[in-house]
């Protein structure tokens, strides 16, 4: 029997719960969370992370009385819909969300939950990233990536390139996250990048391409690449056929010649 215990001090409505009680988190890791926010940057990001870094392993997962209905299976084997994971190689802990919570205060306590972990004695982590998309109408082919930082952060991230947002707000999970940080030790930073209001392959690879650059990883990203231009083609097509359908709906009455209209022919 899996042996399970909470190492941190637990919010009001969530908790951490580690099952993997023999890796041990070295000092000053890096957590990498990834919430299901528009364009679904997040989750599948930290699941090419999940799926590349040869050495991460599961380590646990956050309970909270406010996550949907929802459960989660690959390849018909159950999965906790909010999980962490670790990498002892790159001192990466990875937290992957699948599903939106039902209420939006209770980011509020998953936050406080989250933050007293990654300070606690059993890590002592030193950042926490988190991503958001920036919603855009129509096909996106550009995916310049976007930071906002703690101050002491701007110098590193400046290096690699990064453009830097100059005045904004963040809302959602993401935004109680870095709030939580500004109020202690922690360092925090967020990423952006333009999405889609349907999942953006290629928005998390240009994500991923920042975080090879910054942690020292190998993500390949080609085949999100080759699934966001599936996507766009899907939707180019659907697009070219409702602009059809609206033009033959603004098309005076022809008449009829052998029981067909000019629409079928």
């Amino acid at each position: 029997m899996v042996k399970k215990e909470y190492i941190c001090n637990k919010g009001k409505r969530s908790a951490i719960i580690i099952e993997d009680l023999k890796t041990d988190i070295r000092e000053g890791a890096t957590m990498i969370l990834g919430f299901a926010g528009i364009g679904l940057i997040g989750p599948i990001v930290s699941n090419a992370l999940i799926k590349q870094i040869p050495d991460i392993v599961e380590i646990g997962f956050i309970t909270s009385e406010y996550l949907p209905p929802i459960s989660v299976f690959y390849e018909g084997v159950l999965k906790h819909p909010f999980r962490i994971y670790y990498s002892p190689k790159h001192n990466l802990i990875v937290g992957v969300s699948e599903v939106p919570f039902q209420v939006a205060t209770a980011y509020n306590d998953l936050s406080k939950t989250i933050n007293n972990w990654l300070l606690s004695d059993d890590v002592k982590a030193k950042e926490v990233v988190i991503f958001q998309g920036i919603p855009q109408r129509g096909i996106v082919d550009d995916y310049p990536i976007y930071y906002a930082a703690e101050a002491n952060m701007v110098d590193t991230l400046e290096k690699y390139g990064i453009k830097k947002v100059e005045k904004g707000i963040i809302v959602g999970p993401e935004a109680t996250i870095l709030n939580e940080a500004l109020s202690s030790r922690l360092n925090a930073y967020a990423l952006f990048v333009p999405v889609l209001e349907i999942p953006t392959p290629e928005a998390a690879a240009a994500i991923l391409e920042v975080l090879n650059e910054i942690y020292s990883l190998n993500i390949e990203t080609s085949k999100l690449i080759e699934e966001g231009k599936e996507i766009k083609a899907k939707m180019l097509e659907l697009a070219e056929k409702a602009q059809q359908y609206q033009k033959q709906q603004q098309l005076p009455e022809q008449p009829k010649e052998g029981g067909y209209n000019r629409y079928f022919q």
